[in-house]
């Protein structure tokens, strides 16, 4: 089951790393260590979150519902300190989801923004490819470090130049999880990532009445 994020909690903290890039070093006779990389690294996530109000508490509740534990998977948003810019140099919007002032949906439901094409595969990726040719439409472009997600996966930029001065060219990692055609919107404003929680104890929250609940949760990347 496809699980929508609930967008009223309120982040706290967040990490996201890639696990299981490489096998555990082997020690040889001498002392020399055998470092054996892998292709099954994937994402893993600590977040924690606080949630202030009724409509908050709720629409949690009811995500932990329809997670079902390591059932369910949902689309994790993944915040960082420093993100893409547009084109005049502004920083992006995390937040893409508006709530209804002085009020509350049933079904703890928002409003989504239209998405803008601000990057753009320039030319077809192929399953597996690490490096990415874009056209930059709205942004100052990706810096290496920055995350930016491709559908559902999420991605990190290891290294970035122009081969011609039309053309941005990256290095990614992890490799493209599904071949993608040109003209394929790469998301920089909210990356996400398609994930699963790690236990069934997962987000759990402290009913006491007198404090906002807040609750660390961990993910892993469903693949």
């Amino acid at each position: 089951m496809q699980v929508t994020f609930p967008h009223l909690c309120l982040w706290q903290d967040v990490q996201f790393h890639i696990a299981g890039q490489s096998l555990a070093p082997e020690e040889s006779v001498s002392g020399d260590e055998t470092i054996i990389p892998t292709m099954r690294g994937k994402w893993v996530a600590s977040a924690k979150f606080v949630l202030r109000g009724e409509a908050a508490t709720l629409q949690w509740q009811a995500f932990l519902a329809q997670m079902q534990g390591r059932i369910g998977t949902t689309l994790v948003p993944c915040r960082s300190r420093y993100r893409p810019k547009d084109r005049s140099g502004l920083p992006l919007p995390f937040c893409k989801t508006g709530d209804i002032a002085e009020a509350q949906t049933f079904e703890h439901f928002g409003f989504e923004k239209t998405p803008v094409n601000r990057i753009v595969l320039a030319s077809a990726a192929a399953l597996r490819a690490t490096e990415l040719d874009l056209t930059v439409n709205d942004s100052t472009g990706l810096r290496p470090g920055q995350f930016f997600s491709i559908g559902e996966r999420l991605h990190r930029v290891q290294h970035h130049w122009q081969p011609t001065s039309a053309l941005d060219r990256v290095m990614i990692e992890p490799p493209l999880r599904a071949a993608a055609p040109a003209g394929t919107r790469l998301e920089i404003e909210h990356p996400v990532c398609k994930m699963r929680m790690v236990s069934e104890t997962e987000g759990l929250i402290d009913q006491a009445m007198s404090i906002s609940p807040s609750t660390p949760v961990n993910f892993m990347e469903s693949l």
